[in-house]
């Protein structure tokens, strides 16, 4: 199952710069817009948890999992640490990844790194932000 489109759905729709929220509230928004989610396809879940992974590319990067008596669900979400790494990031099954831009991200180079990615670029609380969903 896809949940890394809808939480970016979300995110758009929200208007939040992730980026103004400390870790623990990161964590809160992650888990309570995945629950939700899960809820909006009639999943319906017992327990959550959060662990963080050591990336390099990222200065935040979690993985989230939820599950029931049946079944087991994941997604991950991390915050990329430069425009420089987003050609090397791997594709990963319902991982978000967002990355707050600056002036120099629109050249041809960093847009054509982007040609075999699902991506959206948005302005999130007046920031361009570009969100890579899988």
């Amino acid at each position: 199952m896809k949940f890394s489109k809808p939480l970016k759905n979300q995110l758009i729709n929200n208007d939040l710069d992730l980026s103004l929220f400390d870790n623990k509230e990161l964590v809160e928004w992650l888990i309570s817009n995945f629950i939700n989610i899960l809820c909006d396809q009639k999943i319906f879940v017992s327990h959550v948890t959060h662990t963080p992974i050591k990336d390099t590319s990222y200065k935040t990067l979690f993985i989230l999992k939820a599950k029931n008596d049946d079944s087991s669900y994941k997604m991950e979400f991390g915050i990329i640490s430069n425009i420089k790494v987003v050609d090397k990031l791997q594709q990963h099954k319902n991982r978000l990844s967002i990355l707050m831009l600056n002036d120099e991200f629109y050249d041809s180079d960093n847009l054509n790194m982007l040609k075999n990615k699902n991506y959206n670029l948005s302005k999130i609380q007046s920031r361009n932000t570009l969100i890579i969903w899988d």
